[in-house]
């Protein structure tokens, strides 16, 4: 069994500008996720080089053309899926905090919504500011 959770974001046109994060852009996503985390996600993915660190990753944003006037065209979806093991039952069954039980998760594991964002950020299939602002919401 498994518990899912998902979000739609807007997926990036062809054309789009590329960028690296700036510092305070950084202390100000470090709000919303663990970075480290993040990071460590992105080289077991390989999209991100052993040694590579937030500042030297490309990253998108959207870039309006006269074919893309947003610069933004269909959708895709961000997930969380939460496997139900017999630890994180346990914890249901006994009332424990949705940190407690996510900080299990995590250990077990399991990816959140704004992990799978950023994934797909890194990849070029959708902004950082566009997963920020399903989850946010």
């Amino acid at each position: 069994n498994v518990i899912l959770a998902q979000r739609l974001v807007r997926k990036l046109c062809e054309e789009k500008e590329k960028y690296y994060l700036k510092e305070s852009e950084l202390k100000n996503l470090a709000r919303y996720c663990d970075l480290n985390r993040i990071l460590e996600i992105l080289r077991e993915e390989k999209l991100v080089k052993p040694k590579q660190t937030f500042n030297k990753i490309p990253f998108f944003r959207p870039k309006p053309t006269k074919d893309c006037p947003e610069g933004y065209k269909g959708r895709i979806g961000i997930f969380e899926v939460l496997p139900v093991t017999e630890t994180i039952k346990d914890l249901i069954v006994k009332q424990a905090t949705s940190d407690h039980v996510q900080a299990q998760a995590q250990k077990e594991g399991m990816r959140t919504m704004i992990e799978d964002g950023f994934i797909k950020a890194a990849q070029g299939i959708t902004s950082i500011e566009e997963v920020l602002r399903v989850i946010i919401e």
